[in-house]
Order: structure tokens, then sequence, then C-alpha cells
């Protein structure tokens, strides 16, 4: 049965480090709780997004997937100052119940972070 996910908001910390370098660092080696199946579809100078198209299936065998039933999963990372020396990072979008909690177990090892 298909669920429905909202968007989340989940906060990290970089302590020292400098938004780029965490950028680039999140770029080379993405976090534990970000599965495989997500690739990166976007970079900026300060983000990069992250997408997993996923087709049930159910909808798989329905005339080969022809008629929908695509769920997109993307997720992007903004990268900011956090003035005290290293950077603020912001987590936003939409992510399977599995990576949902992945990141919410992730987040809230963090002091400032958390997901709502």
């Amino acid at each position: 049965m298909p669920s429905i996910t909202s968007t989340l908001t989940a906060r990290f910390s970089a302590t020292g480090e400098s938004p780029a370098s965490a950028l680039e660092r999140w770029r080379a080696t993405t976090p534990d709780w970000l599965p495989r199946r997500y690739g990166e579809i976007d970079d900026s100078y300060n983000s990069v997004t992250w997408q997993w198209k996923h087709t049930q299936l159910v909808m798989k065998l329905v005339a080969g997937g022809l008629f929908g039933g695509t769920t997109a999963y993307r997720l992007t990372a903004l990268f900011e100052d956090d003035a005290a020396g290293g950077s603020r990072i912001t987590v936003n979008g939409q992510a399977d119940a599995d990576t949902r909690a992945a990141i919410q177990a992730a987040a809230d090892s963090y002091f400032e972070g958390g997901l709502t």
C-alpha cells in the first residue's frame, strides 16, 4: 500500500568547517543516512540535491509502468555559514519512510539538529 510522505526539514552542523568545504565533503561522501539509490541530480555553489524515483511493483506490472505510479523523492541540502566558524546544513524535501527515519535519527544526534 502506498504511503503518503510529508515534507521534512532536518538540521545538521559542521563545526569548524566552512560551508564550501562541508558541501564538497557531502558530495564526495554522501551522509550515511542517504541510501545509494538516491542519485545527485543538481548542485550549486551552496547546495546539493539528490533524487530517487520509485515505481511500485503493482504499477510496473500494469502495462510496464506506462500509466505512471512513480514517486519522486527529492532531498536538498543547503550549506550556510553559522557565524561561528562552521556551517549550518538544512536538508529539505521528501523521502521514503526508511530514509526519513534514518535522517531523523541522524539529525537528532546533533545539538542544533532535529527533524520538523
